[in-house]
């Protein structure tokens, strides 16, 4: 059965935890096919609201998480309830483990290729059992089709896409069906991160809810626009969602 959603207009976020999505990815996989799995934060949120394309991407998603913390508070807004974040960078972690465990090929794609390379070599040497089916930096404007064919060719079970958003969902959307990966996840800025190329907020912030400030902290003058206009456009976005009940 599936899970209980919290509606954000059209868009529907799965009230699960970790744990839980880690389980149905599981099951999506096991049922083959091909399934889409996407993180939302209240400024992907906001970009749907007048975006079609991304919007239509989101409502046809398998599984919607959020990524923000904005997104869990937004919720209660709106009368509904998620048990917490489950992020892009958590989720990607995790589901290597268990593609470790379970056997599952795994291919890393995006971001840049130092970033790209360094987080797969680091997640090899930390999952022993981990299959690759391999890994591409992004940038690849204008050879999309060799890159849809080189990761088919692969045959992965789970496809990471870093690529930042909407670019990730729509590569995703757009060659579904040809990238022949059982389940699909933008995962933005995660290979950066993991490779430490990037540092994430402290545990305790991240738990608080407070990532974003220190996002925000470490690079005020590329973000002030996101977060300190993008979480106003947000709160308005509540705003008139409450109103019509969402």
């Amino acid at each position: 059965m599936a899970a209980k959603r919290v509606q954000f207009g059209s868009i529907g976020v799965d009230a699960i935890d970790q744990a839980e999505a880690l389980d149905r990815i599981e099951t999506l996989i096991g049922a083959g096919g091909r399934h889409v799995m996407a993180v939302v934060n209240a400024s992907k949120l906001v970009l749907a609201a007048d975006n079609a394309r991304l919007r239509g991407i989101l409502e046809r998603a398998d599984l919607v998480t959020a990524d923000g913390m904005s997104v869990v508070w937004g919720a209660r807004l709106l009368g509904g309830r998620l048990p917490g974040r489950v992020t892009g960078i958590d989720t990607m972690e995790l589901l290597v483990a268990r593609a470790a465990e379970r056997g599952w090929r795994v291919f890393f794609l995006g971001a840049k290729p130092e970033a790209v390379a360094a987080a797969v070599d680091k997640l090899k040497r930390k999952h022993r059992g981990l299959i690759l089916a391999g890994y591409l930096d992004g940038y690849f404007r204008g050879h999309e089709a060799e890159v849809v064919a080189r990761v088919s060719a692969a045959r992965p079970d789970v496809l990471f896409v870093a690529m930042g958003s909407p670019a990730q969902e729509y590569f995703i959307a757009d060659n579904l069906d040809a990238l022949g990966s059982t389940l699909c996840l933008g995962v933005g800025g995660s290979f950066d991160h993991v490779a430490g190329l990037s540092r994430r907020a402290p545990r305790w912030m991240q738990q608080a809810g407070l990532e974003w400030l220190y996002r925000f902290a470490s690079e005020p003058r590329r973000l002030w626009r996101r977060y300190l206009i993008g979480n106003a456009r947000f709160a308005a976005l509540l705003v008139r969602l409450k109103a019509r009940g969402r």
